[in-house]
């Protein structure tokens, strides 16, 4: 069954992307003030639409929205026939009830995201989104919950990865609990405005980068937060509990002493050091401890480096030196 789901979801995901840019999704009736975000509910119109209409309106989503992101064909009898199978699925259907029940309105978000962003503007001005939407996969897969290409100037939200609390009569289909605890609507504005800025910071090539590297790239990421989202709870943004943020600003100074004992900072074997960065409960190496240990020293880091030196938000997310940042951030927890 799931893999059937993962099989749809391949085939039209894109597909959802560019139908919800469009103006004539269904979506909340709330009324919105010109310049307001506006989420578009894929989900709702895909699922509220009579099967007899579903392939006019998807020939109208076509004729509007022309783009290489629209990869739908309601005149490809396979194409219909996997869809129609997709939206009759009782388990997906019952997702769908789920994650509605949940978030039928989406205004909060709206107001929040819509305050966010246009702080983010004023940081750097290529930051300008447009387009909002959600959709439900019936595939859990907690790395893909946002999706945010730069070029398209568009989010797509999977929003049933945010209702996993609910899916218990599924078993949480067998994620994690820790997973299932982080899907939640407290980190859904702050997982957005993350994903969108990591569209936004250079990093180094793939095969050099360092776990230093990446310590400044997450950290440049929940900086960006701390900008855009100033009243956001910080363990929110790095989505921790209240007991792993206690943990890791008690522990600090002892994590980056092992990093630094254990000459990490430069390494570049990533089977060394991904139990620093990996989301888990906990990170192995320490007792009782917060995961990803990394993301919060780059934060640090990236703070009193911005407390230290004159520079801007885009001057910020190109600098790929890491090492310099450290050095000028003159960071001694």
């Amino acid at each position: 069954m799931l893999c059937f789901m993962k099989k749809i979801q391949n085939l039209f995901i894109y597909s959802l992307l560019a139908i919800c840019l469009l103006a004539g999704c269904k979506g909340t009736n709330e009324r919105h003030n010109d310049g307001d975000i506006t989420i578009e509910r894929f989900e709702q119109t895909l699922f509220d639409t009579p099967a007899d209409q579903l392939q006019q309106a998807l020939r109208d989503f076509k004729t509007k929205f022309n783009s290489p992101l629209l990869n739908i064909y309601p005149d490809d009898q396979l194409y219909m026939s996997q869809l129609a199978d997709f939206m009759s699925d009782s388990t997906v259907r019952d997702i769908y009830r789920i994650s509605d029940r949940q978030y039928h309105s989406l205004h909060w978000l709206e107001k929040e995201l819509t305050v966010a962003l246009d702080k983010a503007k004023s940081l750097d001005d290529e930051i300008d989104y447009k387009w909002f939407a959600t959709f439900i996969s019936g595939n859990f897969d907690y790395a893909q919950r946002i999706i945010a290409p730069r070029e398209t100037k568009s989010v797509l939200i999977n929003i049933d990865q945010y209702a996993l609390g609910g899916m218990e009569k599924y078993s949480y289909f067998g994620l994690p609990m820790y997973i299932v605890e982080m899907s939640d609507s407290t980190y859904l504005a702050s997982d957005i405005m993350a994903e969108i800025a990591r569209q936004f910071i250079e990093v180094p090539d793939e095969q050099n980068i360092t776990m230093l590297d990446l310590m400044i790239s997450e950290g440049k990421v929940l900086y960006f937060l701390d900008q855009v989202m100033p009243k956001k709870d910080n363990r929110l943004k790095i989505r921790y509990s209240e007991e792993q943020m206690e943990w890791m600003k008690a522990n600090e100074s002892n994590v980056w002493a092992f990093f630094i004992q254990n000459n990490l900072l430069y390494e570049k074997d990533f089977s060394r050091y991904h139990n620093f960065v990996d989301d888990a409960p906990k990170t192995n190496a320490f007792k009782d401890s917060a995961p990803r240990t990394t993301h919060y020293i780059g934060w640090q880091i990236v703070r009193k480096y911005m407390e230290n030196n004159k520079c801007s938000m885009k001057e910020l997310f190109n600098n790929t030196d890491s090492q310099a940042i450290l050095a000028a951030s003159k960071y001694k927890p």
